[in-house]
């Protein structure tokens, strides 16, 4: 019997595990370039995370991990908890989600990219079939960044969601100035309101590259910042953000 030294085992198993990275590199690269890109919007949020270290928290504006609403196209009775398929609408920037079809075949008849998605619920008004989906999407949830890149969208994130909080607050007080001037003498965040005091700035708007596979499947290729599409690979840089002097 051939004996195998503990050095022998130890090769053996550090080449199976080297192997086995290079093929799960190899894989996600493959899925990178050969999907359909596509941007979905996100929420700026903290870009480091406590546990993991610097990483992009994604929170999908209109995608989410929360449960999002999608129009009803498909006629076949969709059980709650089953996979489906949602083609996401063009628009000028960011995709949007659009019809839900029970299989692929269904979703790549129309020619769009697609996500894959859980049903959570159907619901429509009594007495009426259903016709408002509400789903939630298998996405990718965080993403890696170099530490000044980090440090960079923290900065940048934390000024778009004061001027988000700056536009939300003057459009509320507009609202109720205009249809319930009875709240908005009681408001307590209207008590300095000006009409004429309107946020012009535009707020900066992120988003992540996403490549789409057949399958409905996503993996991230980027981030877009602002007008910046900045990507990024497995083989080669780490995606850095270049700031001016």
């Amino acid at each position: 019997m051939i004996k195998v030294s503990f050095l022998a085992r130890a090769a053996i198993g550090l080449a199976v595990i080297l192997l086995g990275l290079g093929w799960m590199t190899l894989t996600h690269e493959t899925a990178r370039s050969s999907g359909r890109e596509v941007i979905l919007q996100t929420n700026p949020v903290d870009p480091r995370d406590v546990f993991f270290g610097h990483y992009a928290i994604l929170n999908y504006r209109d995608f989410g991990d929360r449960d999002v609403s999608v129009p009803r196209r498909d006629p076949r009775d969709f059980q709650t908890g089953e996979t489906v398929y949602v083609a996401l609408n063009p628009s000028e920037l960011f995709a949007m989600p659009g019809a839900v079809f029970a299989t692929r075949e269904e979703a790549r008849s129309t020619g769009a990219p697609f996500l894959k998605a859980e049903l959570v619920e159907a619901y429509a008004p009594e007495g009426q079939e259903p016709e408002v989906f509400w789903v939630r999407f298998d996405l990718p949830s965080q993403y890696f960044a170099d530490p000044e890149t980090a440090i960079a969208l923290q900065t940048d994130f934390q000024t778009a969601n004061a001027m988000q909080g700056r536009r939300d607050r003057w459009e509320t007080c507009r609202d109720l100035q205009q249809t319930a001037p009875d709240r908005f003498e009681q408001s307590w965040m209207c008590e300095d309101f000006d009409l004429a005091d309107e946020p012009t700035a535009d707020i900066p708007e992120y988003g992540v590259i996403l490549s789409v596979s057949d399958e409905g499947l996503a993996v991230i290729k980027g981030l877009y910042l602002d007008g910046q599409h900045l990507y990024d690979t497995l083989t080669g840089p780490r995606l850095t953000l270049e700031r001016d002097a």
